[in-house]
Parts: C-alpha cells; structure tokens; sequence
C-alpha cells in the first residue's frame, strides 16, 4: 500500500512539475536538519526540485511545446552562470566548487517552471513561499519565546532566551529568509488591503499575508542577528518609501522614522542588550586587522568573522582578477588563514569579499551587474502596476535591499534560499508582463 501511494505520488509530481517545485520550496529549510539527522545523500528539497525539472521535460515532450522562456535578467544570469562554471578549471577543487555552482544553475530551473506555469498555478507557488516562511517563522518564536530550546551558546546574556533558528540549526541564516519573507508579505497585504477595489477574498488574503509579515518580523528579532537587524530596518525603509500611491508621504513617514529612532538612540531609550547587539554590528564593520586584538568571550564572534574577511582579502590581493575558483573559499583557506585562526567557517561571512576572493574582479563585477539588472527591472515593475502587484514589486525591492545588506555579515545563498531568490525573481518578470 505504502509503495503504491509512493508511486501514484511520484507520477502526481511529475505530471504537475509546479507541484514539485511547491514541494521543494515547502521543504527547502529543512535541509539543514536533515542533514544534521538523516545524513541523507540528498535534501528532500533537491529531490523535489530534479522531480520538477524531469515533468516540466516530460510535459514539454509530451505536449511537443518544449521551448525555454527568454526574461529580462538571463542575459546578466547567462554571463554569470558561465563565468563562475569556467572558474572551475583553475579551482583548487572543483568537487567543493561544483555543488555551488548547481546551486545557482537552479535558480534558473525555478524561473523557468515558474514562467511557464498558469497564472493560477504562479500565484499558489507565491503563497507556498510565503506559508513556508509563516512555519518557520512559527518554530522560530516557539523556540525563543515558549520552547525555550535551543543550544547553549544560543541562551541570550542575562535572559531566560533563546536565540531563534528554526530548522535552519543557525539564526543567521533562518533571519535571512526571515527577512526575505517579512517585507514581501507586508507590502502584498499593503496592495491586497488598501487598493480602492479590494474583494472579500482579496481583505482576507491580505490579512493573512500581514501575519505572516507579523511573525516574520518578531521571528527575526528574535534570532538576535546583527546582520539580519540592519538588512530589516533598511528594508522597512524601502518599504514604506515606496508603499504609498504619493511618493512625499512614504518619505515624510520614513524620515519621521529615522529621526525618531535617532532620538531614541541619543537618549538612551535603546534596550540595552539590542543597543549592544547593534554597536557589535558596528565593530564588525570598522575593525580590519585582527591580527594583535585580544579574543575574549564577547568579541570572539566578531574576531572569528573578521579573522576570515582578513583571509579573503589576502586571496584577492593574490589573485585579483580571476580569484581562487567559484566555491573555494574553504578549500583555498588553510594558504591564507591567520594563525589562530586555522578552520575556515565555510566562506568569508560578507558576500562581495567571499565573491571576490573566488571569482576574482571578473567575476564580482558579473555579480554586482546580475543584481543591478534584477533591481532595475523590479523598479521598473513597481512603477507600471497598481495594487497588489504594486505591493508585491515594492515588498520584492526591499527583500533585495535586506539581502544586499545582510550579506556585508553573511552568505545567505544557502539552504535552498536561492529558490525563494529565484521564483521572486520570476516574478519580476511576471509583474513586468504586460
């Protein structure tokens, strides 16, 4: 019985290939349990991503309608993918640097099944995404403030907390997809609630949409991410700039914002422990040269991050132009680490430092024009619609504007992030239709 429904699922995913990417997007920030678990060859998510990519081929064959959809951004896309596989061949290990690169191949595997999809199908991929991220925005605010679980090292100083993490085993990464999801949920709602024609579906959806941009805004707070902290406030900047029909208010209300929350600080209104959290964040960014600092219990984060952009700056003053080789960093790392520093943390923990070092200039510049093009286009969407498209293309914006800042931190192109990454930037392309 168990086999047979096993089957008649199998074949459900591959006659319906949205179903499968739905599914790898509901699971996707599971892989870090699993693995931590199960020690599977392969994350659930992977699975039913090639189970997608096999039906969307099966279908295409099948219907004698196989043909690849052309978007704004593939040709930046189409440079970068390139680059970064060529960068392979002088890689000291292309076994570490191959599984990067697929990762971000699947980017286009997503935008491809998602522009091929109906309408209808689209949009239920979309509130997948967001009801992934209400689950673990759940776990999240369970774990911090009612589970009071979680590993020691996560207990906040002096509170009976703990730092939220969700399944992502990490609360650097699941305040990543936090912040990814909260802005895009709020400035949905915002069109689905405040345009003049709104139906009783669209008010319930809405409202539905704002709880989850509730909870991930608490769940994000509740991570206590440095990194995540900053991508959030300047992504709620963006986000209430551009909400408003009339340009003037979202600035008046943002500069209020910003001047209230500078009162606030120069007070001494700030709790203490997030006031503390911030000025680490600070450090981060003024301190370089860590070789002579004294480690102690509360810097040794910070030392232990900067230690590894200090090593990422001597690969790219080595090999400049073309880097180490597309997800090298680790294995290029014991050639340039600090000396009380010997194990590499998986890669620089600041994107454009990490990007550099493996990529070299080349392939930085790719990066930065890839983004460039995605966020023109998401303006450009954002100026040409009106209600809940309006809100979504602003919601998307400020998801890019927090991902661009948090990864100053951190790489946030891990645990199947990137396929969030990719459908919101399928609906770019989508909101950008005419």
């Amino acid at each position: 019985m168990g086999i047979s429904m096993a089957f008649a699922g199998l074949l459900a995913l591959l006659r319906v290939p949205e179903a499968g990417l739905g599914a790898a997007l509901l699971t996707g920030p599971l892989a870090p349990l699993e693995g931590e678990r199960w020690h599977p060859p392969l994350p659930s998510a992977q699975i039913f991503l090639g189970l997608a990519l096999l039906g969307w081929i099966w279908r295409g064959l099948a219907h004698r309608t196989f043909s690849l959809p052309r978007w704004s951004w593939s040709g930046a896309y189409g440079l970068f993918l390139g680059y970064t596989l060529l960068s392979l061949s002088w890689a000291p290990s292309w076994e570490e640097g191959l599984p990067e690169w697929i990762k971000w191949a699947q980017i286009g595997v997503v935008v491809i099944i998602t522009l091929t999809a109906s309408p209808r199908m689209q949009r239920i991929l979309l509130g997948i995404a967001l009801v992934s991220g209400a689950f673990q925005a759940g776990i999240g605010i369970w774990q911090a403030l009612l589970g009071g679980t979680g590993p020691g090292h996560f207990q906040l100083p002096g509170l009976p907390f703990y730092r939220a993490y969700g399944t992502f085993q990490q609360p650097n990464p699941f305040a990543g997809m936090m912040g990814l999801i909260a802005p895009v949920a709020l400035g949905l709602a915002f069109g689905l609630l405040f345009h003049p024609q709104r139906s009783l579906q669209e008010r319930a959806l809405g409202l539905g949409a704002l709880g989850i941009g509730g909870m991930a805004l608490l769940a994000l707070v509740l991570s206590w991410s440095r990194g995540a902290w900053l991508g959030a406030a300047v992504a709620m900047g963006t986000l209430i700039g551009m909400l408003p029909a009339r340009g003037r208010w979202g600035l008046a209300t943002l500069t209020a914002l910003i001047l209230t929350g500078i009162f606030l600080w120069t007070a001494g209104w700030i709790p203490a422990p997030i006031r503390d959290r911030l000025m680490g964040a600070m450090e981060e960014i003024q301190v370089i040269d860590v070789r002579g600092v004294g480690v102690n219990d509360s810097n040794f984060a910070i030392i232990e991050r900067l230690a590894h952009w200090q090593a990422a700056v001597e690969m790219i003053r080595t090999h400049p132009w073309l880097g180490v080789g597309f997800g090298n960093y680790a294995a290029a790392y014991p050639a340039f680490a600090l000396i009380r520093w010997p194990n590499p943390l998986g890669h620089a923990h600041n994107i454009y430092l990490n990007m550099a070092a493996e990529t070299g200039l080349i392939g930085l510049l790719l990066y930065l024009w890839l983004w460039m093009v995605i966020g023109f286009q998401t303006g450009r969407a954002w100026r040409r619609n009106t209600g809940w498209r309006r809100g979504l293309a602003a919601g998307i914006m400020a998801a890019w504007m927090h991902l661009h800042i948090h990864q100053l931190f951190d790489n946030l192109y891990v645990a199947n992030l990137p396929l969030l990454i990719a459908l919101y930037g399928a609906w770019v392309e989508l909101l950008n239709a005419d």
